[in-house]
């Protein structure tokens, strides 16, 4: 890990990469890119301003990038589906396609617990082999498991590129206001009637470590990223100190699919419902195993430090 590229570096995730991967002394060169430059320096990091919509082969084959890290997307979602396409899917062909034009001996792809979906027939614990079944009607889920499958599909082809993904759990930590999370938080709370779902979380300092140790380690396969323990959802509610009222889980999508549909709001697309239903509950023990790192926080505890960055 020489010369490294990370794709929406000015991004929550990405900045935090970016100062991380900077002090590791092998790194000799930091290429980021972004439609917005991040307020980072080092003598070691150049930002290119470049959206992924448009080819970066050029980028990869004259810095001579050997580890690439893609981690943009558009998270929040919006009202623009021919956008999100074009960014999410068409900005991840682009990433492949340069990284195979450079030869690019490691690729990281940083995707989400989402892919495996929300349902009622979910299984205790998923494990890196449970197959993905994103939720139809939640679009960013269903966009982070093609890609997925895309990195997967790369993989395969490319048997000399060590590819890894990261299926992460919520991110949290000092710098949480940032991660997206806040869209759940409304002034008054809502829970579908019956349902107390478990939620995972990670802490962004140990997601950062995982990702570094399993890229220093060549770590290739897919792996889980979540802190151990879990969350029941009206525990997150008392702990944010918010009222909450329950209703039938059809009436909130119904209202969610149609104030969605109307523009009235922009927070939540009808799918994310099913996460106030039923739990996504990622097994780590992969990770632990592939680099020996113990988790400084657990999950429960990572949330706590998120309700203190926000409450500040």
């Amino acid at each position: 890990m020489q010369n490294v590229a990370i794709t929406g570096v000015s991004g929550y995730l990405g900045t935090q990469l970016l100062k991380r991967i900077n002090r590791e002394p092998e790194v000799k060169r930091i290429i980021g890119l972004d439609v917005k430059e991040p307020s980072f320096t080092s003598p070691k990091f150049t930002f290119i301003k470049h959206d992924v919509r448009q080819p970066m082969d050029g980028i990869f084959r004259d810095n001579k990038i050997d580890t690439a890290l893609h981690l943009a997307f558009i998270v929040l979602p919006i009202h623009d589906a021919v956008k999100s396409e074009a960014i999410n899917i068409g900005g991840s062909k682009n990433f492949l396609a340069a990284c195979a034009a450079a030869g690019v001996k490691q690729a990281y792809y940083m995707g989400s617990n989402t892919e495996y979906g929300a349902h009622k027939d979910n299984p205790p614990l998923f494990t890196e082999e449970t197959p993905l079944h994103p939720n139809a009607d939640y679009p960013y889920a269903c966009d982070k498991a093609r890609v997925d499958r895309l990195f997967q599909d790369f993989a395969q082809k490319h048997k000399d590129v060590c590819v890894t993904i990261g299926r992460t759990a919520p991110v949290t930590g000092p710098c949480g206001d940032a991660c997206g999370l806040t869209a759940l938080f409304l002034p008054v709370m809502v829970r579908a009637v019956g349902k107390n779902p478990l939620w995972q979380f990670i802490h962004e300092d140990d997601l950062v470590e995982l990702t570094v140790l399993l890229l220093k380690k060549k770590k290739a396969g897919i792996y889980n990223l979540t802190g151990d323990g879990a969350l029941p959802y009206r525990d997150m509610i008392k702990k944010l100190g918010r009222p909450s009222i329950s209703l039938p889980a059809w009436l909130l999508h119904l209202g969610i699919q149609l104030s969605w549909g109307l523009h009235l709001q922009k927070r939540s697309q009808a799918g994310g419902i099913m996460m106030l239903q039923y739990p996504i509950v990622l097994d780590n023990t992969k990770v632990k195993k592939a680099t020996g790192y113990q988790l400084r926080y657990t999950g429960p505890a990572a949330f706590d430090e998120f309700l203190r960055s926000i409450k500040k």
